[in-house]
């Protein structure tokens, strides 16, 4: 949630997703070829580029949230989860050719997302093996408590299952996936994919037993206290006080660049009451963006903060992401 600068980045390549200016967000929902809104004249073959996207986002909107639970339940965390599946719709829309007429566009997607989860993976270098086969005749008769153990795990805990039985327990158990749909989505066996699931269900009821509650770091947990205490009084100028001097923002799907822009007066015209706290965000300690609606104050959307010492030198919104938190286990912490 405070990932300290000079730390090992979660990936080899999060140093430079954070300097890749957009990079992330060329197939971001609802973006638009201005950053204001202005309309700009644009050759025509970028024109045809344009409209292709948009044609390709329009057909995804509605698999986005399921792609979303996919790929927070591989990565543990509800944002590394929107990072890959935007790094999976750019690999999508790029090999767009391959989609035979006819097929799943669905299942190519989740195929194309389950890919790059496990390239993630072996970017983190974990000690887990990819691999990890077992007879395929093991019991698999569908325990319904194991089941619904899945269905309600937090995303965290689904990180300790080696990537093949995560993938496979996550589709099969929490997106109600059949045998056969899971190992088309993960280039398996129908056996394989049964002794996944057998061994992965066991392993995720082991984690869940034996979790450990969430925790800060005094010093984390003071900073972030600050930053959401002075951001809910709207004291922007003690905002900016916790920033580093060379502090950058990214507004996840709309824009990155040096802090604040125009960020805390599109704040100040949100259309709601919102204020920020911290929360266990599906096992992960997190800051949240809670919207009132109908006196009831509900997370909306989780902030990133990575910090350098007492200071902040990177801030990442995800406040136009809305289905970030869509079934995510939240608690105040």
């Amino acid at each position: 949630m405070l990932p300290q600068r000079g730390a090992p980045p979660a990936d080899a390549a999060a140093s430079k997703r954070v300097r890749r200016k957009n990079s992330r967000h060329f197939l971001a929902a609802g973006a638009s070829p201005g950053a204001s809104g202005e309309i700009r004249k644009v050759e025509p073959e970028l024109e045809q580029v344009l409209q292709a996207r948009q044609r390709f986002e329009e057909a995804c909107q509605a698999l986005r949230p399921d792609l979303h639970r996919f790929c927070t339940r591989m990565t543990g965390s509800v944002t590394d989860g929107e990072d890959l599946l935007q790094e999976a719709l750019v690999h999508a829309f790029y090999h767009l050719p391959e989609l035979r007429q006819g097929a799943s566009l669905r299942s190519w997607l989740f195929r194309i997302a389950h890919n790059c989860c496990i390239d993630w993976q072996r970017r983190r270098r974990a000690l887990v093996p990819l691999n990890d086969e077992t007879p395929s005749g093991a019991d698999v008769a569908l325990d319904l408590e194991q089941q619904e153990l899945a269905s309600t795990a937090l995303a965290a805990l689904f990180t300790q299952l080696p990537p093949r039985e995560r993938a496979s327990v996550v589709l099969r158990d929490v997106l109600g996936y059949s045998l056969e749909e899971t190992a088309e989505v993960t280039s398996s066996t129908i056996g394989s994919v049964k002794a996944a699931i057998h061994r992965g269900r066991q392993k995720l009821e082991h984690a869940v037993r034996s979790r450990e509650p969430v925790t800060l770091s005094a010093e984390h947990r003071a900073l972030i206290d600050q930053y959401a205490a002075r951001f809910n009084r709207r004291d922007w100028d003690g905002v900016r006080a916790l920033l580093t001097a060379d502090a950058r923002l990214e507004v996840v799907h709309r824009t990155t660049g040096p802090f604040p822009g125009q960020y805390f007066g599109n704040y100040a015209k949100l259309p709601w009451d919102f204020r920020f706290g911290v929360a266990d965000v599906e096992g992960v300690p997190s800051l949240v963006h809670y919207k009132r609606e109908a006196g009831t104050w509900l997370p909306f959307a989780v902030v990133l903060l990575m910090t350098e010492g007492e200071r902040i030198f990177l801030v990442r919104d995800y406040v136009h992401v809305t289905y970030l938190l869509h079934g995510a286990r939240v608690t105040a912490l």
